[in-house]
């Protein structure tokens, strides 16, 4: 009878477990508890980020902050003069980049909440279209305004009996952004600045995701350039009450 001896041998290492060097747990648990905690900030901001998004002001309440007669003076009174085209403005017409830019503005015009303010017996008014929406909708009609100021800003048009001149208009920090400019038609060689025939001052507001635009205008002589700043404050804090920021 023959007996075979056999010598147990433990099976070789694999090369690949032999070279690779273990990974410490703690830092495998540091990972992990790194990863948990950016999962849980990304799933908290979400509902943080939608929680901060403006609500739209109902109708009634773009209504509400509409400019009254006495934010203006005890001589202004509702008017059924209403006016919803700025591209028609003769003044406007005569550049043809001018009033291609100023038709951008014009959908603010078309404003359901809209109001128009004249003086009693006498030829200057002041009219208001506030517009609310979506903020790829005002972000638009934003753009349309910075144009407007950026292509209408620096006309003149000069005939042998008028002079017509639009210019960038300063009235202060207004909400989260304002563009106006300023109309003026008269004589050549007078300064349009006091002795103008027809004066037109455009002012647009931005107030988080509603626009404001107020239209101030005036003739022969009948107009004070101070009432455009007054009622675009006005218009601006009325509106800011309305959607209750202080």
């Amino acid at each position: 009878m023959s007996v075979v001896l056999t010598t147990a041998f433990p099976n070789p290492p694999c090369p690949a477990e032999e070279n690779t060097p273990k990974v410490p747990d703690v830092i495998t648990n540091r990972s992990l508890f790194a990863v948990s905690i950016l999962c849980g900030v990304l799933l908290v901001q979400a509902p943080a980020l939608a929680e901060s998004s403006p609500k739209p002001p109902s109708a009634d309440q773009l209504e509400a902050a509409l400019l009254l007669p006495e934010d203006l003076s005890a001589d202004f009174a509702r008017t059924t003069s209403r006016n919803r085209n700025p591209d028609r403005y003769d003044i406007v017409t005569g550049s043809k980049v001018c009033t291609r830019a100023v038709k951008g503005i014009v959908p603010l015009y078309r404003a359901k909440a809209a109001t128009w303010l004249r003086k009693d017996d006498e030829w200057e008014g002041v009219s208001e279209y506030i517009v609310s929406g979506t903020r790829s909708k005002i972000s638009a009609l934003e753009r349309a305004a910075k144009v407007m100021v950026r292509d209408c800003s620096g006309v003149t048009v000069t005939t042998d009996a008028t002079k017509e001149t639009i210019r960038k208009l300063s009235v202060g920090k207004l909400g989260n952004g304002v563009y106006a400019i300023k109309l003026r038609s008269g004589f050549p060689g007078r300064n349009l600045d006091k002795e103008s025939m027809v004066a037109i001052d455009i002012v647009i507001v931005k107030v988080r995701n509603t626009l404001i635009t107020l239209e101030h205008d005036g003739h022969v002589g009948q107009f004070d350039p101070t009432l455009t700043r007054s009622a675009a404050e006005r218009a601006t804090r009325r509106l800011q009450e309305t959607l209750g920021e202080s």
